[in-house]
């Protein structure tokens, strides 16, 4: 918006609240006036430097907002908070009849201070404080596609003084907002999206499958207790699983064949295809199940002792990820078989003295769980049944350190 424009006057029904020293104000705003009336967060420097940092960053990440406001149906934001100065804004309370209706007088008080119609004459410039992505991605949606204006969007104005402490004001609480808002955890992404197809083909094996049933962990993190004796993994790492099998997420630097994981993970597909995935999936826990003797094993007496040297690193998440990834670069590259053939008889455990010196810490006694470790555990697995892979300056200092050959 050039700062000569003027937007036409805009009425919109309010709702007046307090919080500490904020004076906030809840309406709704269809997506064309977001898109008109809506600047990014620049109105809190000086320095328009500081301000075109903040709107690179935003542009940066709008590209998966405006697709998820085109293809999803069910689509719905949180509140955008917006910062509001200049202008003549007025709000004008409510009055509710009290012979209409049974309230005290309390009740009728607060009625009447809280609902209201809030006017703006168009002369307001108004920003984001709380919700930049989100208006960014209105903005673009908007500019290639109409159809969506008059979707509308619920907002909270305050007051932005165009002071020096004004400023450092609005500063704090858009610092506030955007530090102490809590990233989604991938258990919660797992627990509860519905877009993610990985997260619902993990729900789907956890509850239906039935090798697995009641095998599966539920942790707040990747670790699996020494402890415990009759869970196969956990679910962060059963959703690991998957998305190495179906996706083409890169395995330890190598390129894989599958579901472009941007979309895959974002963009939920047909039952129907996720059935068929969820079968796939399936079909190779069985096989390795009924290949691996260890995993048999398992299955037939549902116990694993975990705290012993001797037990299967397929037991352990660094493991589990090892065979897997060795398993999906197989499986790309025609020679699934042979990963099987070598897990079926190689002594995958700390006995073994090739994995105690890449994993044991003789130390701690601790198990290593370096990535850098992992990655040269499949790197000569893979060498062992015939797939070189191209190593970087990094690889060639660890494999020269450990210098083994299976």
């Amino acid at each position: 918006m050039s700062k000569t424009s003027k937007m036409n006057k805009l009425i919109l029904p309010t709702l007046k609240g307090k919080m500490g020293d904020w004076l906030y104000y809840v309406t709704l705003l269809p997506f064309k006036e977001v898109a008109k009336r809506i600047s990014l967060a620049d109105e809190i420097h000086k320095d328009k430097g500081l301000s075109r940092m903040i709107q690179r960053k935003v542009t940066s990440r709008t590209k998966d907002i405006v697709n998820y406001i085109k293809t999803q149906d069910q689509r719905f934001f949180n509140s955008l908070i917006l910062g509001i100065y200049g202008g003549s804004p007025q709000w004008q309370e409510i009055d509710i009849d009290k012979k209409s209706n049974d309230l005290s007088e309390e009740q009728l008080e607060y009625l009447n201070r809280t609902f209201g119609i809030l006017t703006l004459n168009g002369e307001e410039k108004i920003f984001a404080i709380d919700g930049q992505h989100r208006s960014k991605a209105i903005k673009d949606t908007i500019k290639k596609d109409p159809t969506f204006s008059d979707e509308e969007i619920a907002v909270i104005f305050i007051s932005h003084k165009k002071t020096t402490e004004g400023e450092i004001r609005t500063r704090r609480l858009f610092s506030t907002l955007n530090r102490y808002a809590k990233p989604v955890s991938i258990s919660e992404i797992i627990a509860l999206d519905e877009e993610d197809n990985c997260a619902i083909i993990t729900r789907n094996i956890v509850e239906y499958f039935h090798l697995l049933k009641g095998k599966i962990l539920f942790n707040q993190n990747r670790s699996i207790s020494q402890a415990n004796y009759d869970a196969f993994t956990n679910i962060i790492v059963l959703y690991d699983l998957v998305k190495i099998l179906l996706t083409n997420s890169s395995v330890y630097g190598i390129k894989s064949k599958g579901e472009e994981i941007k979309i895959f993970t974002k963009k939920r597909q047909s039952d129907e295809t996720n059935n068929v995935k969820q079968n796939y999936v399936e079909s190779i826990f069985i096989e390795l199940f009924e290949r691996l003797p260890v995993l048999e094993k398992f299955i037939q007496k549902n116990y694993i002792d975990r705290s012993k040297l001797k037990s299967s690193l397929l037991f352990k998440p660094i493991g589990q990820n090892i065979l897997f990834s060795v398993l999906k670069i197989g499986i790309d590259n025609n020679t699934k078989i042979k990963v099987l053939d070598f897990f079926e008889t190689h002594d995958f455990s700390l006995r073994n003295p090739s994995w105690r010196k890449i994993f044991y810490n003789e130390e701690t006694g601790n198990i290593k769980t370096d990535k850098s470790l992992q990655k040269y555990a499949v790197q000569i697995i893979l060498k062992k049944i015939g797939l070189n892979v191209k190593l970087t300056p990094k690889d060639l200092d660890v494999h020269n350190n450990f210098n083994i050959t299976l």
